[in-house]
């Protein structure tokens, strides 16, 4: 039977190199960890490597596919919902985490077969439409905060809507009237959602959502580069004669810029200016003064959800679930004053 150094001996690497490539680590370019799989294959090494854990047959295994959901303070909530659900149901996590949108995910696709894994997740950082059908293969997989293109599966998203709803609704409640949007790129698929729940909630007033009171506050997006422009475009906002008496934001770091450029202009929060973010991302919504009203994205509920879905093997082949999104009230946002 080959050992770990007879395969790195093979394809010319060296030991820690083999291991971390067959753990779904990213250490080699994608040419040679496909040889470093294609000979553990061969030799019989990759089936020995996943039966190491033979002592824990009774758990079954999940695999978890991160596109920079490990690593992003946004949505790293998806990956304690669903490590928090495995542990419930007696199941491991498989983490594979991915750099770019196909590096190695062949590779970790092979792990996970190794260890005879009952699904996978694919989790995606942001709301996106992705294409890797053909790496997934035919197992049963939970797309998480993504949408296969050309594919079914069973699909789990935010239901921005129905945040973009809870934004407006809650100004309109407070008796605000006169309300800017300074919002996400239109790349972004949550951003017109977001706008069309936003829209909902005004028609229900009697109000309508007019282009020029909305205003981008990122230029460009993820995969070619984005610029944060939200405070130029507040200054700009708040600057004309007829200034709104409320911001809703496309998320928390356009509403901490748009609360700074308030601030410079003297104006104050929430006295002169209701401000309500998207995300609840606590390191800013927490820590802003004042603290910022916003609508928190569900990813915790998410990560369990997806889980549920591989642990219960639901019946259905594919499915589009919206999970709630919540108004998180702080002090950002307040009456307006009549």
């Amino acid at each position: 039977m080959a050992t770990l150094a007879d395969i790195a001996r093979e394809v010319g690497v060296s030991n820690k190199t083999v291991s971390l490539t067959l753990r779904g680590k990213r250490c080699s370019s994608e040419e040679t960890a496909k040889r470093i799989y294609e000979v553990a294959e061969r030799t019989g090494y990759l089936q020995k490597y996943a039966t190491r854990t033979s002592n824990l047959e009774q758990f079954a295994f999940i695999g978890f596919i991160a596109d920079h959901v490990a690593t992003s303070p946004y949505s790293v909530e998806l990956l304690r919902g669903a490590q928090a659900e495995a542990l419930e149901h007696g199941r491991i996590l498989l983490v594979g985490s991915l750099e770019t949108d196909t590096q190695n995910l062949v590779g970790i696709c092979r792990m996970f077969r190794a260890y005879k894994a009952a699904g996978y997740i694919y989790a995606s950082r942001y709301r996106q439409y992705i294409n890797h059908s053909d790496a997934l293969g035919q197992e049963s997989v939970v797309y998480m905060n993504c949408t296969p293109v050309n594919a079914r599966g069973k699909i789990i998203l935010p239901d921005d809507e129905e945040g973009g709803f809870l934004q407006a609704s809650h100004l309109l409640e407070l008796g605000h009237r006169k309300i800017a949007v300074i919002s996400l790129p239109h790349e972004d698929p949550a951003t017109s959602l977001r706008l069309k729940g936003i829209s909902k909630a005004m028609a229900k007033q009697g109000l309508s959502l007019s282009s020029d009171m909305c205003h981008l506050g990122v230029s460009g997006y993820f995969d070619v580069g984005e610029t944060y422009i939200a405070y130029d475009k507040a200054k700009e906002v708040l600057s004309a004669p007829e200034r709104p008496s409320a911001i809703i934001c496309g998320n928390d770091r356009v509403a901490m810029m748009v609360m700074n450029a308030a601030l410079d202009l003297g104006l104050r929060i929430p006295d002169d200016l209701s401000i309500i973010g998207f995300d609840d991302f606590k390191t800013i919504s927490e820590h802003v003064r004042p603290q910022l009203t916003t609508v928190r994205l569900p990813y915790y509920e998410m990560g369990r959800r997806a889980v549920s879905e591989i642990v219960q093997g639901e019946s259905e082949a594919s499915f589009v679930s919206l999970i709630r999104c919540e108004l998180i009230r702080r002090n950002s946002c307040a009456p307006h004053p009549f």
